[in-house]
C-alpha cells in the first residue's frame, strides 16, 4: 500500500469502529507535501511528508495524523494570535498528546493501531489546564524569553527541557526578541482552500449529532462535547432587550393625564424627568485575540445603541488586568480615542477584581472576548452580575460552564 492508501485505511477503520472520529476525519483536508520535514497544520488543513510517515509504524503514523487533527479541531492556530509561537506550540502539543494518550485505549480496544511515537512532547497535564494556562506557565518558566537553543525550552514546571517541534503555522505572532511572523511568510497564505473555524465546528456538531447514541462510550475531550449547537444569538438584539427591560423595571408613573378621563381612560402622564439608564459598561479583551476591525465595529455599534437609549457609556480594556479605562464617552470623536494601549495574556477574573476594587455597580455590562480566558475564580466572581451581563464571543467556540455562569451568551 502507498502512504496515501494507508491513511485512507485509517479513515475507514475509524468510520467502522469509532464513527464519531471517522466522520470528522472524512471531512478533514489531509494532503501530501514532501517539501516539509514531518507534518504540520495551519488550522485549515493538514500537510505531511510521505517519506516521514513511511518511516513510522502504523500505530505511530495514526497517532501523528490524529495529533494534527486535534490541533485543527481545537483551533490552536487561530487561538495563537499575539502569542510566542514556540511556547504556544509546546503548550498545544502537551494538551493534544495528553488527549491522545487517553484516547489510545479506545483505539486499541476497537482494533485500531495507535502508539505513542518516538518523538514528541509529553508532559503531565492537570484536569484544569488549558493551552492558555500552560502557555502562561511555560512563558514564566522561561522568563519570557527563548533559550539560546530555540529548539529546547523549559517545561511548565521548569522540571525538564522539552524539545519543541514546529507543527503549527502561526501567523502574526511575535517572538520575545521582537521577530515577527508576517502574513506574507505564511506558506499557506496564497492557498484559498481549507476549513474555516466555523466549518470545523460544524463538522464536529454534525459528527456529534450523527453519533449521539454512542457519545460517552469513548474518550472525547470536553471541549468537543460542549460544542454549542444552539442558534446564534444576536448580541445587538439581546442588548436592546436588556436595555428595554431595565427601563421598564425602573419606570415610574406620574399623575394621570386629565384630558383622557372623559374617555374612561387612565393613562400615565409624561414624567417631568427624562428616564435613562445610569451606565453601561463594556469590557473588551485586548490580549490580541480579537481583530482590530471586529473590535472597532463592536464598540461603534455598542456606542450607538447606548446613545439610542440615552446611556452613559464606559469602555474598559482587559487582558490579565484592566489597564485602559474610558469613562462617560460623550461622542464618536471621543470614541475614536478610546483605544487599548496594552496587550498580554487573558484572565477574565481581572474584570471582576477591578469591579470589586472600584465598587462598580453596572446596570448592564458586556464582555467581548474570544472565549479563551482561563478558569473563572468563584472567590472574585459576582453572581449578582449574571442577570446583567452579556458575554459576546468573537469565535465559534464551544460553550463551557464558566461562560454560562457569567451571563447570557451571544455571538459577535
Amino acid at each position: 500500500m502507498t502512504i496515501d492508501e494507508k491513511i485512507q485505511k485509517f479513515k475507514i477503520d475509524l468510520l467502522r469502529n469509532l464513527p464519531f472520529y471517522g466522520d470528522i476525519m472524512l471531512m478533514m483536508p489531509i494532503v501530501r507535501n514532501d517539501q516539509i520535514p514531518t507534518a504540520r497544520t495551519n488550522g485549515r488543513k493538514i500537510e505531511y511528508n510521505g517519506h516521514f510517515l513511511e518511516s513510522m509504524s502504523e500505530g505511530e503514523r495514526n497517532f501523528i495524523i490524529m495529533h494534527e487533527v486535534f490541533h485543527v479541531l481545537l483551533h490552536h492556530c487561530s487561538r495563537a494570535k499575539g502569542k510566542n509561537p514556540k511556547f504556544w506550540n509546546t503548550a498545544a502539543d502537551i494538551i493534544v498528546n495528553d488527549i491522545l494518550l487517553r484516547l489510545k485505549n479506545d483505539m486499541k480496544y476497537r482494533g485500531i493501531e495507535f502508539e505513542k511515537p518516538r518523538d514528541g512532547i509529553f508532559d503531565s497535564v492537570n484536569p484544569t489546564d488549558t493551552v492558555e494556562s500552560l502557555y502562561e506557565k511555560i512563558t514564566r518558566a522561561n522568563n519570557n524569553s527563548l533559550p539560546k537553543d530555540k529548539s529546547m525550552i523549559w517545561g511548565a514546571n521548569k522540571s525538564k527541557l522539552l524539545q519543541s517541534p514546529e507543527d503549527l503555522i502561526i501567523v502574526g505572532s511575535t517572538l520575545s526578541d521582537g521577530d515577527a511572523f508576517p502574513i506574507e511568510d505564511d506558506p499557506y497564505s496564497s492557498v484559498p482552500d481549507g476549513l474555516s473555524d466555523s466549518m470545523i465546528d460544524q463538522i464536529v456538531r454534525d459528527a456529534m449529532n450523527k453519533n449521539r447514541g454512542t457519545a460517552g462510550s469513548f474518550f472525547a475531550p470536553r471541549e468537543l462535547l460542549l460544542l454549542d449547537d444552539a442558534k446564534r444569538l444576536n448580541w445587538k438584539s439581546l442588548l436592546k432587550d436588556f436595555l428595554q427591560e431595565e427601563i421598564n423595571d425602573e419606570s415610574s408613573y406620574t399623575t394621570p393625564e386629565r384630558k383622557y378621563i372623559h374617555m374612561d381612560l387612565l393613562l400615565p402622564g409624561y414624567s417631568l424627568t427624562e428616564e435613562k439608564l445610569e451606565e453601561v459598561w463594556a469590557f473588551v479583551d485586548s490580549s490580541g485575540s480579537i481583530g482590530d476591525r471586529e473590535m472597532k465595529e463592536f464598540i461603534t455599534q455598542l456606542f450607538r445603541i447606548s446613545k439610542e437609549f440615552k446611556c452613559v457609556f464606559n469602555i474598559c480594556y482587559w487582558n490579565t488586568s484592566v489597564s485602559d479605562v474610558y469613562m462617560n464617552i460623550p461622542d464618536e470623536k471621543a470614541l475614536l480615542k478610546a483605544v487599548p494601549k496594552h496587550s498580554g495574556g487573558t484572565d477574565i477574573n481581572c474584570v471582576y477584581n477591578w469591579i470589586n476594587s472600584n465598587k462598580i455597580r453596572p446596570e448592564v455590562m458586556l464582555i467581548l472576548t474570544d472565549g479563551y480566558f482561563g478558569k473563572l475564580n468563584d472567590s472574585v466572581f459576582r453572581p449578582s452580575l449574571r442577570e446583567k451581563t452579556i458575554l459576546v464571543l468573537s469565535e465559534g467556540i464551544m460553550i463551557n460552564d464558566d461562560m454560562k455562569k457569567i451571563g447570557k451568551i451571544a455571538r459577535l
